[in-house]
């Protein structure tokens, strides 16, 4: 049962317009972002990335040198991987606020497309810890014993993000029983 509701205010903000232009947001950066995270991944020498993930220079500049281009692809494909998550999220978070930009603020649609959100951010958080790992594994796996490396990151952004992303699944939970307590309500008038 789809449930809608109208503003009693004229002068609160615009729920429906904002909605929209937040839908199309997320529609967009769905998008661009594997595409410049690819492209961003492609253009940078391996050096920058290794350094990037904590080795020093030295180290770096060696396990660069031995580094193919089928590793080079790897590494792209699970540094795209994260991504490919977050813009899951981005198209369920645009799907939602396409409902809010009908009216449609009291869905089990709606708590889907929430709930889908926070996995996929949930998702992009998780897989770009393991994906970070093994691309360093990935891009010095020839380089020579010694200079191979093994890179974990996990800092307060990453555990800020699945906090924020744990929150909002909880909300779509929140939100999950407030449209079951509608209908319920509803047949009884």
């Amino acid at each position: 049962m789809k449930h809608t509701a109208t503003p009693q205010t004229p002068s609160g903000p615009d729920v429906q317009g904002i909605s929209s232009v937040l839908a199309w947001a997320c529609a967009l950066l769905a998008v661009a972002l594997p595409l410049a995270v690819a492209y961003h991944l492609l253009s940078t020498p391996v050096e920058s990335l290794l350094m990037r993930a904590g080795l020093p220079l030295q180290a770096a500049q060696a396990a660069a040198m031995d580094v193919t281009l089928g590793q080079k692809c790897l590494a792209v494909l699970l540094g795209v991987l994260p991504v490919c998550c977050a813009s899951y999220g981005l198209v369920c978070a645009m799907r939602c606020f396409s409902g809010f930009s009908q009216a449609e603020y009291f869905s089990l649609r709606t708590v889907k497309y929430l709930r889908g959100f926070a996995a996929g951010i949930f998702a992009s958080v998780v897989t770009g810890v393991l994906a970070s790992t093994l691309v360093t594994v990935v891009l010095t796996a020839g380089a020579p014993a010694g200079q191979r490396a093994l890179s974990l990151g996990l800092g307060s952004n990453e555990l800020l993000t699945l906090l924020f992303a744990g929150m909002v699944w909880q909300i779509a939970a929140v939100m999950a029983r407030a449209v079951a307590l509608a209908e319920e309500n509803a047949q009884f008038v």
